[in-house]
């Protein structure tokens, strides 16, 4: 369906549900789950499945195909954040810190922005025209390089939204670190634009000049976790104490051949 790695890898993360960043107790504690779908244009079947549970503080984000968990704890009170990568069929994880994927991110930000690349300049420091319809819960960031247009709706629990942000900005710095794609900055100006009208997306849809595929994602919200999300999270908490763990190179070399299109921040 991509033709080209690198095109296919930017999808990764883009579709995060971005809400606005303030911490607080109960955002941390707060039990919730969010599944995303993506499609191709107005396909009817999905090409990508996501569940992103929310549960005492932690976050876990389970893609199905091929299985892949992430495990994120957030930065606080002067530590960095981590992210815990599981490889279910190797039984392998690695560990990131959010402090080495920011200081990698900085770094590509300066380089990208010095390329003659039309995308990856404009990805290093994008530049939209902004449109919201109050009424409608129309969202609309448009460029000649890069446009989103997404439907909306207002937030009603804005802290526990605010720790989805976090995550969902972070998992887009990842994937970027993961997969060598351009800066993650046109997301992260989405998060910004969501956050300022107070509203969650409840679709999205993602066009990009150097691809005339459209991509949508869908994300439904729900306030209380499952028997099949305990579940879940019984089976991520043996993996965390029984795979092997890994260095980071190893782990990704081991992943950079599979064709994964990610439902969410990115």
């Amino acid at each position: 369906m991509f033709s080209h790695p690198t095109t296919m890898a930017m999808f990764l993360g883009i579709f995060a549900a971005l809400f606005g960043q303030t911490h607080s107790v109960e955002a941390q504690t707060q039990d919730f789950r969010i599944e995303t779908h993506v499609f191709v244009g107005d396909e009817p079947e999905p090409i990508s499945h996501t569940v992103t549970l929310f549960s005492a503080g932690v976050v876990y984000d389970f893609v199905d195909d091929p299985a892949q968990t992430a495990v994120f704890r957030h930065p606080s009170a002067g530590r960095p954040g981590q992210f815990i990568l599981l490889d279910p069929n190797g039984q392998r994880r690695t560990e990131i810190s959010t402090e080495r994927i920011e200081r990698l991110m900085k770094k590509l930000s300066r380089w990208a922005e010095k390329q003659e690349n039309e995308l990856l300049k404009f990805s290093a420091k994008p530049e939209f025209e902004e449109s919201f319809d109050k009424e409608t819960g129309q969202l609309t960031l448009s460029s000649p390089v890069w446009t989103y247009h997404v439907a909306t709706v207002p937030a009603e629990e804005a802290t526990a939204m605010a720790r989805f942000r976090e995550f969902s900005d972070w998992y887009a710095r990842l994937n970027t670190m993961m997969h060598g794609t351009p800066p993650p900055m046109p997301r992260l100006k989405l998060n910004e634009a969501l956050a300022r009208h107070g509203v969650v997306p409840v679709e999205i849809r993602r066009t990009v000049s150097e691809d005339s595929t459209e991509l949508r994602a869908t994300h439904l919200f729900s306030w209380r976790l499952s028997r099949e999300d305990q579940t879940r999270l019984d089976n991520v908490r043996r993996h965390l104490a029984n795979f092997d763990k890994v260095e980071n190179k190893s782990f990704l070399a081991n992943q950079s051949h599979r064709s994964v299109v990610r439902g969410q921040s990115k």
